[in-house]
């Protein structure tokens, strides 16, 4: 049975990660000193473009967006993780994951960057899934320009933009005869925001792991 998982997520240079580093890596490719070549499950990789965008490799994408940002604190890339359903064959899954970056593409003027990913050998055979990295400004003819604030903002129109994407997705899904709920599993940093502060998250001062792709 099909179950809902849509999660956004940062990439954050804060924390000592690369967009180019993560599109080589979700794609199984090499974007400058970034090699996952050798990596394994990558069952398709595509990107989509804005009509008017620069018609852009992945590379190009992906360097342009790195040096687009400034800031030692800068969002680099964003992240669209969403769970396939193993009962579809693979050219669906395509074709929804298509969808699904249209969609985004439409909806923020973003550029998408997208790859499936097969079950790993000897785990969960039902673990097909898809990784879509969008760039965190809008891209036109001119290249990468404004900031997609609405997502940035955590606190109104970020929660909102997330449900968004959530109810388009299980939209699209529940086309193939599926009755999934778009609000199933939403992680609490994806809800509308209580009227109460929020409590204050003490600075970590523990040694962390090496930062993932």
């Amino acid at each position: 049975m099909a179950i809902f998982r849509l999660e956004v997520k940062p990439i954050r240079r804060s924390e000592g990660r690369d967009a180019r580093a993560a599109a080589a890596y979700r794609s199984g490719t090499q974007i400058g000193e970034y090699d996952y070549t050798r990596r394994r499950g990558v069952a398709h990789r595509f990107i989509l473009l804005p009509a008017t965008a620069p018609q852009w490799t992945r590379a190009e994408l992906w360097q342009e967006a790195e040096e687009a940002e400034r800031r030692k604190n800068s969002v680099v890339a964003r992240e669209v993780l969403i769970a396939l359903p193993h009962e579809l064959p693979q050219a669906d899954r395509i074709k929804m994951v298509n969808e699904l970056s249209g969609w985004l593409v439409s909806r923020y003027g973003v550029a998408v960057d997208a790859a499936l990913h097969a079950p790993r050998q000897g785990h969960d055979e039902r673990n097909h899934h898809a990784h879509l990295l969008m760039t965190t400004r809008r891209l036109s003819a001119a290249g990468l320009g404004e900031k997609t604030r609405e997502l940035d903002d955590n606190r109104t129109t970020g929660p909102r933009e997330i449900e968004a994407i959530r109810a388009a997705w299980a939209a699209m899904v529940n086309a193939y005869g599926f009755t999934l709920d778009p609000r199933a599993q939403l992680p609490e940093r994806a809800r509308p925001p209580p009227s109460s502060p929020r409590p204050h998250t003490p600075h970590r001062t523990s040694p962390q792991p090496p930062p993932q792709p």
